[in-house]
């Protein structure tokens, strides 16, 4: 979650240990065979006010659906029970790196927040946490690392710390964050609808591999490719992972990760799914429906596809044929 690094080569052995890893690791599909993902998106035109920000009590009734959709529970209590337990410990991880006009919203985070408490989880064993404070400072939410009310802190924080062993994953390692490996039980993924500069688009697989690590910087090589898919397949990542909701809200088309108010855009979406590379496959045809819309060359055609995707179905980390993927659009 660094801009532009300094790029590192992939050499031979890394290519060798790659191919290895894809030729050995389990399957880890969230859909079982024949069975397509499902990507629950609610569109509502307007949510976003002259302010440049989303109605609250409106945000809350779009993740109210879009649960609603996915589980085929009413209550937000059930809704919301089929991901985590009264017991759980649950990470949310945000994404703050654009800054505050580029963020996850803090009225999904406040509504996220709610559907846990309905279902029974302390608000103490909620943990809203970012890479570095600067980032949890853009989403708008209080620091808080006491023992009442939701916690709120970085990796880079006291509270918070990075394993000080590496792990190790098909071309590389890294320190991953202790909120990660140590604190939380399950973990409910927060990205927002942007492109990227480098690895095309960065959603929901993205923000886990460079925003979990100590050192992202080199794994920024080559369009970020292999590393946001094989940092993906770490054990304790999808162990621990129950649930993308994805802020497209108001998120960018071109120019990021960073804000440009020329590039960005209102979606005015909520996308909720178990899929992490369905669901990043949706927001990147979404990305491109805007680029052409405003008559932008394709991410291909401008140098930085978002090539990780295909490594990410390569891997087995979900599916990635939009004919296998069954993408709900409710308006309202």
């Amino acid at each position: 979650m660094i801009d532009k690094p300094r790029p590192v080569r992939i050499d031979r052995r890394q290519f060798l240990q790659t191919t290895a890893l894809l030729a050995t690791l389990p399957s880890l599909s969230t859909s079982a065979a024949g069975e397509k993902s499902r990507v629950i998106e609610v569109h509502r035109p307007g949510i976003i006010g002259e302010n440049l920000r989303p109605d609250s009590e409106g945000t809350q009734e779009m993740l109210d659906r879009a649960m609603r959709e996915l589980t085929g529970e009413r209550s937000r209590k059930d809704q919301w029970s089929k991901y985590v337990s009264a017991e759980d410990v649950v990470g949310l991880k945000v994404n703050g790196l654009g800054g505050p006009q580029l963020s996850t919203k803090r009225e999904l985070v406040q509504a996220v927040i709610r559907g846990l408490v309905d279902a029974g989880v302390k608000e103490n064993n909620i943990i809203v946490w970012e890479d570095r404070d600067a980032h949890v400072k853009a989403i708008g939410v209080d620091f808080n690392t006491g023992k009442t009310g939701v916690r709120v802190y970085s990796s880079r924080s006291d509270a918070g710390g990075h394993d000080e062993t590496e792990t190790h994953f098909g071309s590389g390692s890294a320190c991953l964050s202790k909120i990660l490996t140590e604190q939380i039980t399950a973990l409910i993924n927060m990205p927002i609808i942007k492109d990227h500069d480098m690895a095309g688009t960065t959603l929901s697989l993205k923000n886990l591999s460079h925003g979990i690590t100590k050192d992202p910087g080199p794994h920024h090589d080559n369009g970020c490719d292999p590393y946001v898919a094989e940092i993906n397949t770490i054990p304790v990542v999808g162990r621990k992972h129950r649930l993308v909701v994805v802020d497209g809200l108001r998120g960018c088309f071109d120019g990021g990760p960073t804000y440009r108010e020329n590039c960005a855009h209102n979606y005015e979406s909520i996308l909720v799914s178990t899929d992490r590379l369905a669901i990043d496959t949706i927001g990147t045809n979404r990305i491109e429906a805007v680029r052409r819309a405003k008559g932008l060359p394709t991410l291909a055609e401008a140098a930085h596809p978002a090539r990780y995707l295909a490594t990410a179905a390569r891997l087995n980390l979900g599916q990635g044929d939009t004919s296998q993927i069954e993408h709900v659009m409710i308006e309202g």
